[in-house]
């Protein structure tokens, strides 16, 4: 029986055995096939890969077939070895690193040989501790052409910008958030521990009974990208103050503490939280001042047990007295403060006192009052009366006249430290300050051209301008200026020249 002629000859001709070449054949239009589209390179691709084939064995009698039809099929046979050879040929290989191309290569191995080339050159990089390399390698499966392959070299340098590279460490999570990141436990601990030395007091009498941190501290071991790292001291610097910033002024003469915070627009009051205990009253030339306000990420706690001796303030007793003009306010006994001793608990959140509770006290000593007595004796008129008296009750040391070489313009009177100083005469005050040798000085003007001085004294109780009376206290002895003691300088000037006080004053 005849079979029915095929569109396809090849169909009925080719065994099942060879189902591919039967089946690429029945695609194959050869009216679209285009040879001069292939590159002389692939054609001989193609041309090894016939060698491989003997067709002088290959017969074609096999199939029934001779002649122009066996010429036809010769044709197809090596159209279709020549498209299977460039299919071959044209397999290759996207690289990703972390999800970003970085090139292309022909085989897997390649991309895989490089990355741990890369690895292992990373490594030699570091001379102790182990390394952790963030690359996630992913290789796809494309069609390339020769000019689309990348240089191993370049290869890996694509790879280096797209790899992280870590280090195992501990992070520092304060009250669940993370901080900082250091190398290794036991830097973290001794971390901590010394943040919360720092804030031990060193001061006689006080003992440490407890100390700890307030907000909840983890540490965390986990791989870190090595450029989040911290080194130990800059770690010390961020936790206690919230920067690595160090920012000092250094005290010159003539500051304050309001001159320094102007210049360097910030508040005196942070700075006295930048240097905590601080005296705006007794800087130092060349003292250090912090410039950085801290923002700890740490509270440190301290509870302390401080043993301490307490001023205990005295009374003052005030009693009316016909024997002073009134107006007048003269201690006739000083006081004194007494003293205790102090036991206390004193809770502290980064040197800074939040609470303090005494547990005992002892009184050392106790305080003696004050006695002050207030004048009610009516006052003289408060003008020169012509007469003069003594100043102060004392030994006179040291005369009118020349002295040493050189002219003494009045009279010194040997006096303890504190003595009132009283006005020989009434007037108004000329003069009342720091006048080169005199020291704190009072000039009073009585009128007709005459003039008292009063020098040496440690207190002035009386400003220029004021009114006094004969025997009111002007000012409270001393030893101010060019002395070698406590005394009271006295003088008598008529028109503006010295004269001796001595032919002056009420014997």
């Amino acid at each position: 029986m005849d079979e029915t002629p095929n569109k396809n000859p090849l169909g009925r001709l080719i065994p099942e055995k060879n189902h591919f070449l039967r089946t690429n054949l029945g695609r194959f239009n050869l009216r679209k096939f285009n040879l001069a589209e292939f590159s002389l390179n692939k054609l001989n691709l193609v041309k090894r890969k016939i060698k491989k084939i003997d067709l002088t064995r290959f017969s074609f009698s096999r199939f029934g077939l001779s002649g122009k039809k066996a010429g036809v099929i010769s044709v197809v046979l090596l159209v279709v070895l020549v498209i299977v050879g460039i299919q071959v040929y044209n397999t290759g290989y996207d690289v990703y690193i972390n999800g970003i191309p970085v090139g292309t290569v022909r085989s897997k191995a390649e991309a895989k040989d490089a990355i741990a080339e890369l690895t292992q050159e990373i490594g030699a990089g570091y001379e102790t501790g182990d390394i952790v390399v963030g690359a996630a390698l992913d290789i796809k499966k494309v069609k390339l052409s020769d000019n689309r392959l990348t240089d191993k070299d370049v290869l890996k340098k694509n790879m280096m910008k797209n790899i992280s590279i870590k280090r195992p460490a501990v992070t520092v999570m304060i009250g669940g958030s993370p901080v900082l990141s250091i190398m290794g436990r036991e830097q973290a601990e001794k971390l901590l521990e010394d943040i919360k030395a720092s804030f031990i007091p060193d001061g006689k009498g006080i003992e440490t009974d407890r100390i700890y941190i307030k907000e909840k501290v983890e540490l965390l071991e986990q791989a870190v990208d090595i450029n989040k790292l911290m080194i130990y001291e800059d770690a010390y610097k961020f936790l206690l103050n919230g920067t690595t910033e160090e920012k000092v002024y250094t005290v010159k003469k003539g500051d304050s503490l309001w001159l320094i915070s102007r210049n360097n627009n910030i508040s005196v009051e942070d700075l006295e939280k930048a240097n905590p205990g601080i005296s705006p009253k007794r800087l130092q030339i060349g003292q250090k001042i912090n410039m950085i306000v801290p923002k700890p990420f740490l509270t440190v706690v301290t509870e302390e047990i401080a043993t301490y001796s307490e001023k205990i303030p005295f009374d003052t007793d005030y009693k009316q007295s016909s024997e002073f003009y009134k107006g007048e306010s003269i201690i006739t006994k000083y006081g004194k403060y007494g003293k205790k001793e102090v036991t206390a608990r004193i809770i502290k959140e980064n040197g800074v006192e939040v609470t303090r509770e005494i547990l005992e006290e002892t009184v050392v000593e106790e305080p003696v009052t004050r006695l002050v007595a207030l004048g009610i004796k009516p006052p003289p008129p408060r003008q020169g009366t012509g007469t003069f008296s003594y100043p102060a009750r004392g030994r006179i040391t040291s005369g009118f006249g020349w002295r040493w070489g050189r002219r003494h313009n009045g009279i010194d009177i040997a006096l303890n430290s504190g003595t009132p100083v009283k006005a020989s005469d009434g007037g108004t005050v000329k003069f009342a300050g720091n006048y080169g040798g005199y020291g704190l000085l009072v000039i009073i003007d009585h009128g007709e051209g005459y003039e008292t001085y009063y020098g040496h004294n440690s207190k002035l109780l009386v400003k220029k301008g004021d009114k006094v009376h004969k025997g009111q206290t002007v000012a409270l002895s001393g030893s101010t200026g060019n002395t070698t003691g406590p005394h009271l300088h006295f003088e008598v000037r008529k028109f503006g020249v010295p004269v001796n006080p001595i032919q002056y004053l009420d014997q």
